[in-house]
């Protein structure tokens, strides 16, 4: 068939009738390949310890146990009980806290409960009011375990007069932190409270 159509078209362009037959022209190929590409993704998972992170917020990282001091600002507190506690700087006595833990507008109770799993030995803060607080004082208590636990220590939180505060924790695997005032109003602050494993 090719030839003939080289023919024709010979033909009719020798008498000068444009050609009306168009050679065939080569066809495009397009060659299609399929790539599979697999990805692999490795999750590492540490099993949780007993009375671990399963009732409440996350207990501290690997690499937080394995530290000899950790912020207590870096665990996660299992309880609910504290509506107006923020982790924020605080200024008790003129000193600025970076680091700290503050119940603002205190209203009477306010508590934190920490799952430290009996990973530490002693716990050291500075307890006090805000500078620009109402001067009411506050009653800080640490337990061991809930609301009624047994009591480890308590400080008093007073303006212009910040305490440093060592508690022993040893053997303690729930530990809560309680801050109450008889006139309320007041902003009670926890600078830079560190849990220490010696």
């Amino acid at each position: 068939m090719t030839a003939l159509t080289g023919v024709a078209g010979l033909f009719l362009g020798f008498f000068g009738v444009p050609s009306v037959i168009t050679p065939p022209t080569a066809r495009t190929v397009t060659a299609t390949e399929t790539v599979t590409a697999t990805a692999t993704v490795t999750v590492m998972a540490s099993p949780s310890a007993p009375g671990g992170s399963a009732t409440g917020g996350p207990s501290p990282s690997s690499s937080a146990r394995a530290a000899k001091e950790i912020p207590l600002t870096d665990v996660e507190p299992l309880g609910a009980g504290y509506v107006n506690t923020e982790r924020k700087a605080v200024t008790m006595g003129g000193k600025r806290f970076d680091n700290a833990i503050v119940a603002e507008e205190l209203g009477f109770y306010e508590s934190l409960t920490y799952s430290i799993n009996e990973r530490y030995k002693k716990l050291t803060l500075t307890v006090g009011l805000d500078d620009d607080s109402p001067a009411y004082p506050a009653t800080v208590t640490f337990r061991s375990g809930g609301e009624y636990g047994k009591t480890l220590k308590s400080a008093t939180a007073e303006i212009n007069r910040p305490v440093e505060v060592t508690v022993d924790v040893t053997g303690v695997a729930i530990l809560t932190i309680e801050a109450t005032s008889d006139d309320g109003g007041c902003t009670v602050g926890l600078g830079n409270p560190v849990l220490h494993r010696d």
